[in-house]
């Protein structure tokens, strides 16, 4: 068995969520405990989304940066479907083509893909 990151990430309501991450981002809903979810991204990826409120400090403060073969695709449907966009898509200096959007408590998730190796020349 090998090992995993699964991160959690606070939210304020599981149900919003649930909807907002899998019609709008494209993530599949694995399972659902009162307020408690877990979800899928591209087959392999997962969150679990916390709801309970037991640490609204955490709320809209999570991040996670997903990894794709195919992030061109990916934004092209999360726009259409309309994700908060916070970067557009663009190649960046240290070797990622990738995008970043935000769910509707303010949690970022970034989405790339490589492209070449990291611009050593650029600060």
């Amino acid at each position: 068995m090998s090992s995993e990151v699964l991160p959690v990430i606070h939210i304020t309501d599981v149900e919003g969520a649930i909807t907002y991450y899998t019609t709008t981002l494209g993530f599949t809903e694995d399972f659902r405990w009162k307020d408690y979810a877990g979800v899928t991204f591209g087959g392999g990826a997962r969150l679990h989304l916390n709801g309970f409120g037991s640490e609204p400090d955490r709320i809209g403060k999570g991040q996670a940066y997903f990894v794709v073969p195919n992030v061109d695709e990916i934004y092209a449907g999360m726009l259409t479907r309309g994700a908060v966009i916070e970067h557009p898509l663009v190649d960046n200096p240290y070797g990622m083509r990738d995008f970043s959007i935000v769910d509707q408590d303010g949690n970022r998730y970034t989405f790339g893909t490589d492209i070449a190796e990291p611009d050593t020349s650029v600060d």
